[in-house]
């Protein structure tokens, strides 16, 4: 996409790239070391990525999380995907936020619970237990090869199989 921040980051903020993924410096950083995972193509929105993207993506960020606790001695790291508006996401592709935190650090990502009815928490329990059903089907469809057999069925002839016959005589 031309006009997509992500999808043109420039060489310069790039901290690690691969065939599927970007890794760079954060434009609005939260912190030092504040980075982004992005997938290459165009993704709005998490539920659009294919999943072994999306697979590796939270790989990149494990690894990421990992290399920010090693060399900035942080004490912890906040792992955020903005999957939409309504989530904050600002930038229309997807992106994972890895942010390094320090205690005390003065960034607040805490929100406050509500009452929620007790059937409604066992109505939404029951619709995410349905839909959870589905979780890693993409893992479980193996292609196996198709298996030959080397058997070679041998046609019979007869007198009343005139055609056959007739095919077996074509040079």
């Amino acid at each position: 996409m031309p006009d997509c921040d992500h999808c043109n980051i420039p060489d310069n903020e790039k901290i690690f790239e691969d065939d599927e993924a970007i890794v760079a410096r954060s434009p609005e950083p939260c912190s030092p070391g504040h980075v982004l995972i992005v997938p290459k193509e165009h993704f709005t929105i998490l539920e659009q990525i294919p999943d072994f993207i999306t697979g590796h993506l939270f790989s990149i960020a494990n690894r990421m999380s990992t290399a920010i606790f090693e060399r900035m001695k942080v004490h912890g790291t906040n792992v955020i995907a903005q999957n939409g508006v309504a989530a904050g996401q600002k930038i229309a592709h997807f992106a994972i936020n890895v942010i390094p935190r320090s205690e005390n650090d003065g960034l607040g990502f805490n929100w406050q619970p509500i009452q929620i009815s007790d059937e409604d928490l066992s109505t939404t329990e029951l619709q995410l237990k349905e839909e959870s059903k589905k979780i890693g089907d993409f893992q479980k469809e193996k292609k196996e090869p198709i298996k030959l057999d080397d058997k070679k069925e041998t046609i019979k002839s007869s007198a009343e199989d005139y055609k056959l016959r007739q095919l077996r005589r074509i040079p």
